[in-house]
């Protein structure tokens, strides 16, 4: 059994494509660009901010201000645009029932996370949030999980007691970067080639099926 369970956000417990996709559609078209490819939208959900908009060449100062121009309307609608999803809340519920310490570790902003979490009603079963931060000291996955599983009382233990959960290769891989399994939800946006190309040591299908691995 686990003890320790890391939990992305975005495509892992719950869907933020309206809030997200609105918003990156809103910033990019604060200089002309007009993006409606659904595919191309879905690929954005998971990454750093950052990373997206440098992806149709704005250098890094300008990434920084569609950034900004991306949080002027996520802070205002799209943060509460996120929908969770079924037999998530009973999932968190379980693990923490049976002891275990459950953590986030998600490149969103930390204050967003708290709020979502708020709202999706499960905040209660987090033993800490761990997000990124608006200065960019913190925006890398590995490193946000290093932060989540220092405040879980981890430190460097991390053995076959720790799993990371996530939708992303980037969740995959960070938690290979800091010594600890990783489990790999299809169901969110990453599909399952990404995620075992990425080295997912497990995979899932839905939200109740961690159950059956953690416990």
């Amino acid at each position: 059994m686990f003890e320790y369970v890391l939990f992305d956000l975005d495509g892992t417990l719950g869907d933020p494509y309206e809030g997200i996709t609105n918003c990156i559609k809103y910033a990019l078209s604060s200089v002309g660009i007009t993006e409606e490819d659904p595919e191309k939208l879905k690929s954005y959900i998971g990454p750093p901010l950052r990373a997206t908009f440098a992806k149709y060449g704005f250098d890094p100062d300008m990434c920084e201000v569609l950034t900004e121009k991306y949080r002027e309307l996520f802070n205002v609608s799209g943060i509460h645009q996120s929908v969770m999803y079924p037999e998530t809340a009973d999932m968190l519920k379980t693990l923490h029932e049976h002891g275990v310490k459950i953590a986030l570790a998600s490149c969103k902003p930390e204050e967003a996370c708290l709020v979502i979490l708020e709202e999706y009603g499960v905040l209660k079963y987090f033993t800490t949030v761990a997000g990124a931060t608006l200065d960019k000291t913190l925006d890398s996955k590995p490193e946000i999980i290093k932060v989540a599983l220092n405040r879980l009382g981890y430190g460097k233990k991390a053995d076959e007691h720790a799993v990371m959960v996530g939708d992303r290769d980037m969740d995959i891989i960070g938690a290979h970067e800091n010594g600890i399994a990783a489990v790999g939800a299809v169901y969110g946006y990453g599909g399952e080639a990404e995620l075992r190309f990425a080295g997912a040591d497990y995979i899932i299908n839905t939200p109740a099926q961690l159950l059956e691995i953690l416990l």
